[in-house]
């Protein structure tokens, strides 16, 4: 059980959590709230990894014993967290060994450490990953190994940091319904840190809402509606014709499209269906065949930098794409590099960010830095705008300012939410066996 009595938080002089008083006993609670609200925080403080660091107040009890009064090698194996970036957890460079990588440091015998690897990836749906090295994965299947690293453990209690961020909707599902078929059996007790409240919370016992440090059950879910607003598309901007590309078998096989000028075209698609591996060849990162046009010009043979200028792209994670050691700088770093001018004030003001601009980029949120990522790509006006799952780590809020920000832009997402994509697309298609199908939702 993990008791919270009247617990504070800071790192410096201002608090991040206060006064939470929470109980979860066997249960399975989701807890939801705005980027930056303090929900990670919150996850890294029951899990014992910020009990040396910034100030707190108040207890947090597991089992009835303060947590700053465990063994940490204690109580990692009670308490494990799937963390919000997948590639901040993985340390070994192959997948069987990650998920074997805990067991191995607890002593279980080889027999054992093969049946539970074998046991947690087919309850992510990644048997096939095993034999796999891990800096070949994608996010979202990175993500299904650090959710079975953990689990392999099992641990008594679980704290999933937005566990199904990088994966599609029916991955999401079925490992909701794992989640709570293992708390049934086992009776863990499990924390479910996630923005997509609206895909997971009726398999939660509770919801409990992050708001300014304070945590708050809601008993009525909230509705979600966006407002998308119509868009007249011009002339073509991005032709793709007959794109293929394998790695050790295909993966893209003769795709073609056209995006053209104010068009929001939506990729979907199961994990590890190539839609990175797409959008990696129209930045000509990948010896692709077949041919790609940008304002009507072919860029085969042209370097990266040189595309740059009219096709900016917005990485999965975040921290690929920060180089600066302010938000201020951060913001400007793409436009002052093309010596393009650029009032950043009201783009950051829009990505809800001004306030943060002499903060260091790596201290903020995960929300918060896709926000300032898409802020330096839009200072220097990009003819199209390719985005990798932008709203990973963005409340339902922050996703309408995002797709505010792009008002007017032509842009290529690729997402796994299909509310967003029906929302806002003006066309969306499913990158399923190396081709792209056009579908409707």
């Amino acid at each position: 059980m993990i008791e919270m009595r009247n617990y504070r938080f800071r790192y410096t002089d201002r608090w991040i959590l206060e006064n939470i008083n929470l109980t979860v006993d066997r249960e399975l609670i989701v807890v939801t709230g705005k980027s930056g609200s303090g929900k990670s925080t919150l996850a890294l403080s029951i899990a014992g990894f910020l009990r040396d660091v910034g100030v707190h107040t108040g207890e947090i009890l597991y089992s009835g014993r303060n947590i700053d009064q465990v063994d940490l090698f204690e109580l990692a194996q009670s308490i494990g967290i799937v963390q919000q970036d997948p590639e901040a957890q993985i340390c070994t460079l192959s997948v069987e060994d990650e998920i074997a990588f805990g067991l191995e440091n607890l002593c279980f015998s080889p027999g054992e450490i093969e049946q539970r690897t074998d046991w947690a990836l087919s309850i992510v749906g990644g048997n096939h990953l095993k034999t796999k090295e891990t800096n070949s994965l994608s996010g979202g299947e990175k993500q299904k190994v650090a959710i079975a690293s953990i689990l392999a453990m099992k641990p008594e209690v679980i704290i999933f940091d937005e566990p199904t961020s990088n994966l599609d909707v029916e991955t999401t599902k079925e490992i909701m319904r794992v989640i709570t078929k293992i708390k049934g059996k086992t009776n863990i007790s499990a924390i479910v840190i996630e923005h997509k409240w609206k895909h997971i919370y009726k398999y939660a016992d509770c919801l409990y809402e992050m708001k300014n440090g304070s945590l708050t059950r809601i008993e009525t879910p909230m509705n979600v509606i966006y407002s998308g607003y119509p868009r007249g598309v011009g002339e073509p901007v991005l032709e793709l014709r007959n794109v293929t590309f394998s790695y050790d078998s295909p993966i893209l096989r003769s795709v073609n499209l056209v995006v053209r000028e104010n068009e929001v075209v939506g990729i979907m698609g199961a994990n590890g269906s190539g839609k990175t591996t797409l959008l990696m060849c129209l930045m000509n990162f990948l010896d692709y065949e077949g041919d790609i046009l940008v304002n009507k010009k072919s860029i085969k043979g042209k370097k990266t930098a040189e595309i740059a200028r009219d096709v900016g792209m917005v990485f999965q994670n975040p921290n690929h794409q920060i180089f600066e050691n302010t938000v201020h700088k951060e913001a400007c770093f793409a436009a002052t590099n093309f010596s393009v001018d650029c009032d950043i004030t009201p783009l950051l003001v829009d990505a809800g960010l001004q306030d943060y601009q002499d903060r260091n980029p790596f201290r903020l949120s995960y929300g918060e830095k896709r926000r300032l990522n898409i802020v330096s790509v839009l200072s220097y006006g990009p003819s199209v705008i390719l985005l990798d799952e932008p709203f990973i780590g963005q409340d339902y809020e922050n996703v309408q300012k995002i797709m505010d920000l792009l008002r007017g832009k032509t842009c290529v997402i690729v997402l796994h939410d299909p509310w967003i994509a029906k929302a806002f697309c003006t066309r969306v298609f499913e990158l399923r066996g190396g081709n792209l199908h056009e579908i409707t939702l």
